[in-house]
């Protein structure tokens, strides 16, 4: 493959996570091991072919068409439309129970006798028995689903305080941003890229950083292993904005021949202490905030 600048490389598209996509990964995989082996590359290479690699399995899904990419999802979870078909299908016999109590002839003969036969309803008590129950049942279930969606709000925020606790604290206070005379696209990189361009300055002549040396005058540490790379990125998001290389999180985990080399490219960026521009460089976005923050 053309060797592309990082800057322009194009964006990945999102592929769906299904499970027929381990078997091409797996020959993926098995095709990463063999051009690693025995090679030992730079940072910059092995970027390039683990972005290689990613490109050519998203062109293959894509000739193949035999995957899905992104296809749209109903914002409502399955479990609440399974309740509520449930509740509606009950809400439709009640409603046909109480015509029948009312002895409206608008209701079909042949749905008077399904419902009659199918609650064996003989008698006008029969009758108020059957319709209670069916109350009973519809309130029920609506208690049953303000209870699931309040505990799965329970379980939403635990996962947020662990992952993100200023997320959760705005979550609680309902905050929205509502910013009046925001500036200007250029002011407001020439605000912060003028931030930016300036050096951080230590103080090491503080006497609180010369305890702390004195305290620990040096501190163990140990090279990157395979394990290290494999159970970083385990907790994050697969489809998470990308850095400048493109390479999402969802790359890093499937490509489990990589990180071998990946550990042992860190381990050499550390000890020869030079890391390249583009590893460390983000983009920036700018969320606008109200005053007090």
């Amino acid at each position: 493959m053309t060797q592309i600048e990082i800057d322009k490389r194009p964006r990945l598209q999102k592929l769906q996570s299904m499970f027929k996509i381990k078997a091409i990964m797996q020959t993926a995989n098995k095709a990463m091991e063999e051009t690693l082996d025995g090679k030992d590359l730079n940072i910059a290479e092995l970027n390039r072919l683990i972005c290689a690699a990613a490109m050519v399995i998203t062109e293959e899904i894509n000739i193949k068409r035999e995957y899905k990419l992104e296809t749209p999802r109903s914002e409502t979870p399955p479990w609440v439309r399974r309740i509520q078909e449930s509740i509606n299908d009950i809400r439709k016999e009640l409603s046909a129970l109480l015509e029948i109590k009312r002895d409206n002839r608008k209701t079909q003969n042949i749905k008077r006798t399904r419902l009659l036969k199918k609650y064996n309803i003989e008698k006008k008590e029969n009758l108020d028995q059957v319709t209670e129950v069916r109350k009973q049942k519809v309130s029920a279930r609506m208690q049953r689903l303000s209870r699931y969606r309040k505990r799965q709000n329970q379980y939403y925020q635990n996962k947020l305080f662990k992952t993100d606790g200023k997320k959760f604290c705005n979550c609680l206070r309902q905050t929205h941003s509502n910013v009046k005379n925001a500036p200007d696209k250029e002011e407001a990189e020439n605000f912060w890229r003028e931030v930016y361009r300036k050096g951080v300055q230590i103080n090491g002549e503080e006497h609180w950083i010369k305890n702390h040396y004195q305290q620990n005058p040096s501190m163990e540490w140990s090279p990157v292993c395979e394990k290290d790379v494999a159970e970083a990125p385990r907790t994050t998001l697969n489809w998470k904005v990308p850095g400048r290389d493109q390479i999402t999180n969802f790359w890093l985990k499937q490509l489990t021949a990589t990180h071998k080399q990946i550990a042992a490219v860190f381990n050499k960026l550390i000890e020869e202490d030079q890391i390249p521009e583009w590893l460390t460089a983000g983009v920036t976005f700018f969320i606008p905030k109200k005053r007090e923050y």
